[in-house]
């Protein structure tokens, strides 16, 4: 697999600095909410930080992808039953969206070289590179932007004003 568009040692500096990122996300998120009694950014990006920190005890270079799928399974969830006790807000929209695109992506990986066997590199795994790292980093961001600047819930809203989603009699 070393043929793949990311080197295995970017590929190491990149985790890495999201690792850093995440941690950093908490720390900015605890400094802000001090005399806030919204904590919802604290415990999003504590999960977050514990997610991504979770890999520095394992080995990377011998994990599959998916362990990794599992991995970002396990994050959805736990971000899905903190919802429960939080108010839901932009920051776990995006949380989820993008575990939601690296949990597919790491299945789809799994499935072409354990399934199917395939070490040939093509598109999928150039697409793979390079929107894994992008989700990452779109998940760093809303924790900082705090904006929505994806439109994801002008999407949500017209998907609720949507004719089809409604019903069919409006």
């Amino acid at each position: 697999m070393s043929e793949l568009l990311v080197s295995p040692t970017v590929s190491l500096y990149i985790g890495a600095f999201v690792q850093w990122g995440f941690l950093m996300a908490f720390l900015y998120s605890l400094a802000i909410s001090i005399n806030k009694s919204d904590k919802t950014a604290v415990w999003l990006s504590l999960v977050m930080s514990i997610s991504y920190s979770s890999s520095l005890f394992i080995n990377i270079q011998h994990i599959s992808y998916l362990q990794l799928f599992l991995f970002d399974i396990t994050t959805i969830f736990a971000i899905i039953i903190l919802r429960l006790f939080i108010i839901e807000n932009l920051i776990s929209i995006y949380l989820l969206l993008g575990l939601i695109i690296n949990s597919s992506l790491f299945l789809g990986m799994y499935i072409d070289v354990s399934v199917f066997n395939n070490y040939e590199p093509w598109w999928f795994w150039v697409f793979y590179s390079i929107v894994v790292n992008l989700a990452d980093f779109m998940m760093l961001a809303i924790f900082f932007i705090n904006k929505d600047f994806l439109g994801l819930y002008k999407l949500k809203g017209w998907l609720r004003n949507n004719k089809f989603i409604k019903g069919h009699d409006g």
